[in-house]
């Protein structure tokens, strides 16, 4: 299997498995802000994965930024966007569009 295909399955999976979770509280709740980083935020633990997700949303963009212009790549809204969407998700459609552009350029 190749990266490209690998990034691919990762993709899928970094979005279905978190929304196999949010989404039945998408439905219950719909968007709720408030109600929301209340519950995001509902104690220490909740709180440290919530801001580790944060953190990791500011990590994942800066390095598609940066990765993307050292490489001359193009088009970079796309996994931008999916990183809002997942951040596992949004990271793997960039590494899947490095792999796809990396092979165009050897």
């Amino acid at each position: 299997m190749s990266k490209r295909n690998v990034y691919f399955v990762l993709a899928i999976l970094g979005l279905v498995l978190p929304y196999g979770l949010f989404l039945p509280w998408l439905l219950e709740h719909g968007l709720d802000f408030g109600l929301f980083f209340q519950e995001l935020f509902v104690n220490d633990v909740a709180g440290t994965g919530g801001l580790d997700i944060l953190a990791v949303t500011i990590v994942i963009l800066t390095f598609i930024v940066m990765e993307s212009k050292r490489l001359g790549m193009k088009y970079m809204v796309f996994p931008i966007l999916t990183t809002f969407v997942a951040v596992g998700f949004g990271l793997a459609v960039f590494l899947c569009m490095r792999e796809r552009h990396i092979e165009k350029v050897s």
